[in-house]
This record gives structure tokens, C-alpha cells and sequence, in this order.
């Protein structure tokens, strides 16, 4: 498998898919094969060069067609975990990009899975709430398999380059406080993302609150029930749930006859979702392009 990311200095978002695309259009002749032959890319191209207007997953979660692929941490064994150059080909190729934010130590929403930066940042270490700004934007990500390291990117930045243009799933991590579930909740109302957001939390209450104000909710949970009940998940006003995969099928089957969406998590490869119940309507994966 072959992708193209791009070097990366400490470069906005717009200036990191240029810089792609030049990257690109230098290895023209040896690079991936068609997309039918390989799973990845449109029309042969390298998957995450484009602008939004080459995005084919919706725009809307109203739009979305059942199941759904979802691209964990913007696809984390195939570019750098939670890249601008993940989320955009995830987009670019129809998957809904997936995303973790965490806060910086001046309450910046930055995109990143673990609450430290070792497993998947250079340049950096140490909790995530302890890094400056400075210190952020310095970090670079690691590649799954030793290619180009990619720029760390901020919500703001993520949301610049492609707020209300594809459906994207933010979760917001455990430990964020009910201020700062706010905080990031009134971006999203800034920028008019009510119709074009998945937001989800492994959190009861924060998924609630998300529900509250206006927003598509899911609810994260393990390989068991939550506490709360189906009737008490739903009165919560949440409409999606997620289960871990080893969540046994016939409670999964229980969600689904509450009325919940369902989309459990973390796949492997996309082929691996086609193993699913029917009544699945989504699924997480970390290689949404294997097939």
C-alpha cells in the first residue's frame, strides 16, 4: 500500500494539501495503481490530494446512506493518526473522517487521541494539557508505517478546511470539562455545523448535552451495556450509539431495536465491516480503503 503525504514544517492546512499535490504530481508514472485494483483513491488518483470540492462523503447526516464507514482517527494505520492529509482523502473517498480533541494548557482544541503526545507525536512529550501552543504546532505525527511525518492540527484548523463540507464524527474525550464541552459546542454553533456533525462521547452526560443543543449525539460504549438503560439513552435525546465490536451481537441487536443507529468500533480494515449484522448502520475503522 502507497500513499502520499507531504513535508511538513510547521505549514497551515491549505499550504500542507498544496504541498501534496506538487508531491504528487512529481511521482506521476510510479505511483499507486487504479483505485478498482487497490482499494484507495478516486479515479486512480492518490487518496487525500483535492480540494473540498472533490469530497464524495456527504455533507449532511441527513444525507448519509446506511451502513456508513466511518475512517477512525481519519484512517490510523494507513496516514498519520488524525492528519489533515487522513481526514481529507477519508473525505475525498467517501468515509466519514473521525476525530479526538483534546485541550492544550491554554484551553486550545487540538486534534489528537491519547491525553499524552509520546505514542504519536515527535518534537513533543508529556500530557497534552501541558503543551503551549508554541509547543503544538512545533510537534509533528508519526507515520503508521515510517513514511512522511505529518503537522499536528488544531479544531480551528480542521474546521477552516472543511467544516460543513463533509460529515465528520468529533469525539469529544473523556476529562473535558462541562465549560469546555461548551466551548467547543459553541464553535460548531459559530460555524453553523448543527446538520453536518456526529458528535460523541464516551461521557452520558456530555452526550446529552450534545443532544441538547441541537446536535446529532452519540453514545460511546464498551463490550457491555452502560448503565443506562435503551429508554433512558433514548429520552436523553441521542439518536447513535457505539459499541466496542466485542460488544455480543444480540445486545447489539437490543440497541438496534430501541431505535438507535449503531456503528460499533474499532475494525480493522473495511472488509472486516461487511462481516456485520444487516442492521448495522455504520462501523469504525482504522483502514476504511481495504475492501
Amino acid at each position: 500500500m502507497k500513499t502520499h503525504t507531504a513535508k511538513t514544517t510547521r505549514t497551515r492546512p491549505f499550504t500542507i494539501l498544496a504541498a501534496a499535490v506538487l508531491a504528487a504530481s512529481a511521482t506521476v508514472g510510479v505511483g499507486l495503481a487504479p483505485a478498482a485494483a487497490t482499494g484507495l483513491g478516486s479515479a486512480g488518483d492518490a487518496p487525500g490530494l483535492g480540494s473540498a470540492g472533490d469530497f464524495t462523503a456527504p455533507d449532511k447526516v441527513a444525507d448519509l446512506d446506511f451502513p456508513t464507514t466511518i475512517s477512525h482517527r481519519g484512517g490510523a494505520d494507513v496516514y498519520p493518526e488524525e492528519s489533515m492529509e487522513g481526514f481529507t482523502a477519508s473525505a475525498k473517498d467517501g468515509f466519514l473522517p473521525e476525530m479526538d480533541i483534546q485541550f492544550l494548557a491554554d484551553g486550545t482544541p487540538v486534534l489528537i487521541h491519547d491525553d499524552t503526545a509520546d505514542r504519536t507525536l515527535n518534537g513533543v512529550t508529556g500530557p497534552i494539557r501541558d503543551l503551549s501552543r508554541e509547543e503544538w504546532d512545533s510537534a509533528t505525527i508519526k507515520h503508521p508505517t515510517g513514511g512522511e511525518e505529518a503537522a499536528t492540527v488544531t479544531l480551528d484548523e480542521l474546521l477552516d478546511e472543511m467544516g460543513g463540507e463533509v460529515v465528520m464524527v468529533p469525539e469529544i474525550k473523556p476529562g473535558a470539562t462541562p465549560d469546555e464541552v461548551d466551548r467547543v459546542l459553541d464553535e460548531f454553533d459559530e460555524r453553523g455545523l448543527k446538520d453536518s456533525l456526529v458528535v460523541q462521547s464516551f461521557d452520558f452526560d456530555a452526550a446529552k448535552a450534545i443532544a441538547d443543543r441541537g446536535y446529532t449525539s452519540l453514545y460511546l460504549m464498551g463490550s457491555t451495556m452502560p448503565k443506562e438503560s435503551p429508554a433512558e439513552i433514548r429520552d436523553a435525546g441521542i439518536e447513535w450509539v457505539g459499541p466496542s465490536k466485542n460488544l455480543p451481537t444480540n445486545m447489539m441487536r437490543e440497541l438496534d431495536k430501541a431505535g438507535f443507529h449503531v456503528a460499533p468500533y474499532t475494525l480493522e480494515t473495511a472488509k472486516d465491516g461487511h462481516r456485520l449484522p444487516g442492521f448495522i448502520d455504520g462501523y469504525f475503522t482504522d483502514d476504511a480503503w481495504t475492501n
